[in-house]
C-alpha cells in the first residue's frame, strides 16, 4: 500500500472512531457546523478558503465538532499533499530537466513524505487527545514542505503554488487545533 492511500486509510478510520465516540458521548450545548466553521474561521487571515475547507465534508460539516473539523482539514491537506506528491514524481521524471532540478526534485518528493507523515502522527495526536502534539507535528509537517521548496529553483513553478496552498490548508488545521486547545473561545 503507498504512502498516499495508508494516509487516507488513517484518516477514514480516525474519522469513524471519532463519530462513533461523538455518537455515545453526552450532548452539551456548543457550537457546531456552520456557526462553530463561521467561528473558527473568523480568526483566519484566509478565511473564505476556510470556510471552504471546513464545509467540504457534505456529511460531517454539518454537524461537526471542533475535533471533526480538525479531521476534515487534516484530511484536505493530505489529499493536497498527495496531489505535490504526484506532480513531484512527474516531473522527476521529465528527461529535459536539468539534473540538479531533478535532484531537488527528488529531494523535495521525500520531504513531501514526511509531511504526509507528518499528518499520520497529527491525526493520531488528535485521536488520543493531545493537542499540543498535534500542533507539533503539523508545524513539523509545514517545515517539511519549506524544506522541499528549498530544494527547487524559483517560486512561480507549479510545486511551489501547490505547497502555498498545502501552507494555507495546515495554518487552517493549526488554527481549528488551537481552538481545541481553548474551546471557551469557540
Amino acid at each position: 500500500m503507498d504512502q498516499s492511500a495508508k494516509l487516507l486509510l488513517v484518516l477514514a478510520l480516525a474519522v469513524m472512531a471519532h463519530q462513533a465516540a461523538a455518537h455515545d458521548a453526552p450532548k452539551k450545548e456548543t457550537p457546531t457546523g456552520k456557526t462553530l466553521i463561521n467561528k473558527v474561521c473568523s480568526d483566519s487571515p484566509t478565511k473564505n478558503l476556510c470556510v471552504q475547507v471546513l464545509s467540504s465534508d457534505t456529511l460531517r460539516s454539518p454537524v461537526a465538532d471542533l475535533k471533526d473539523l480538525a479531521l476534515i482539514s487534516l484530511r484536505v491537506a493530505a489529499t493536497n499533499a498527495s496531489g505535490i506528491l504526484t506532480d513531484t514524481k512527474i516531473l522527476i521524471d521529465d528527461d529535459e530537466l536539468d539534473p540538479d532540478i531533478q535532484q531537488g526534485l527528488a529531494d523535495c518528493k521525500e520531504n513531501i513524505l514526511d509531511a504526509e507523515s507528518q499528518l499520520e502522527d497529527t491525526i493520531a495526536a488528535l485521536m488520543i487527545d493531545s493537542e499540543n502534539d498535534a500542533q507539533r507535528w503539523l508545524k513539523a509537517a509545514l517545515a517539511a514542505i519549506d524544506t522541499c521548496d528549498a530544494s527547487i529553483p524559483g517560486d512561480d513553478d507549479v510545486l511551489s503554488v501547490e505547497s502555498a496552498v498545502f501552507r494555507k490548508l495546515c495554518n487552517i488545521a493549526i488554527l481549528v487545533i488551537k481552538e481545541l486547545n481553548n474551546p471557551t473561545k469557540s
